[in-house]
């Protein structure tokens, strides 16, 4: 477990001061592998002292947040594509959205700016690494199966919270849930790799499923706003409309995958994962 955690910051560090590459490619790994860490984490946070848990938790949260900006520029031209896919008789003025796009993100997102930024995310990051390094965590499968077993339920909660309400932000946070479940059980997939490797793609499908309503969800944002470039913007109420029907489709679809991945109640998915357990040990 402590190579888990030491290889995602080491991961995250040398990508961050990559001389080559694309940078936003280069932002969006490395915040993929602080979103691993930040799971992992939360797997030992009944193991590890609480005071470390807090403050490392919040320092790889930070540096996963000051990378956003940068992400967020991605993000929006994913979510116009979104839009470009479902235009099939195109009505919507896809240039003037992707120009309005790169006006909105130009300054936080430039090249030389994220460069210098990813550089400094990874000096904070090496500090963590060292700690998590000299950590010495217990092998005791009980802990391991509480841990999981705490996620699941926490993501499964938030996930029909978030169905419920049909908010945004509930619906961010149960994607962030499914995230840290998503990258646990990858973790145990030895216990029964079939069957595991194929639930983790179900789960990493969902995560896009609601990855995707979240670019929306920002792209909305911008254009209801009329910020930057997005002010002035041509079939400003078409979009908004579209957008609409979009965020609709992609929250039925992640609903329908969300009631198949997670319709164990917990402690019966945590009796699933003991048997495995217990089956490799025979």
């Amino acid at each position: 477990m402590n190579r888990a955690l030491t290889d995602l910051l080491g991961s995250a560090v040398t990508r961050l001061v990559a001389r080559r590459g694309d940078v936003h490619e280069i932002v969006h790994d490395a915040r993929k592998d602080l979103k691993a860490f930040r799971s992992y984490l939360r797997l030992v946070r009944g193991i590890v002292d609480a005071e470390a848990f807090r403050r490392l938790n919040a320092a790889a949260r930070d540096a996963a947040r000051s990378l956003s900006e940068a992400r967020d520029a991605q993000a929006l031209h994913d979510a116009i594509s979104q839009l470009e896919m479902a235009d099939r008789r195109g009505l919507l003025d896809i240039a003037a959205l992707r120009r309005a796009a790169d006006t909105a993100v130009g300054g936080s997102a430039g090249r030389k700016a994220v460069r210098d930024l990813c550089r400094q995310v990874a000096g904070d990051l090496r500090p963590i690494r060292d700690e998590v390094a000299g950590w010495n965590l217990t092998d005791d499968r009980d802990a391991y199966l509480d841990g999981l077993a705490t996620t699941y339920r926490a993501a499964r909660k938030a996930l029909r919270k978030g169905f419920g309400s049909g908010l945004a932000g509930e619906l961010h946070e149960a994607r962030k849930r499914v995230i840290h479940w998503r990258y646990q059980l990858e973790l145990f997939s030895g216990l029964w790799p079939r069957a595991i490797k194929a639930e983790v793609r179900e789960l990493q499908d969902l995560r896009e499923d609601l990855g995707q309503h979240n670019d929306l969800v920002l792209l909305q944002q911008r254009i209801a706003e009329e910020v930057d470039g997005f002010a002035g913007l041509p079939q400003r109420e078409a979009c908004l409309d579209a957008i609409l029907v979009l965020r609709a489709e992609r929250t039925r679809t992640a609903a329908r995958r969300a009631g198949l991945v997670f319709c164990d109640a917990p402690r019966a998915r945590r009796r699933r994962l003991q048997a495995w357990w217990a089956a490799q040990l025979r």
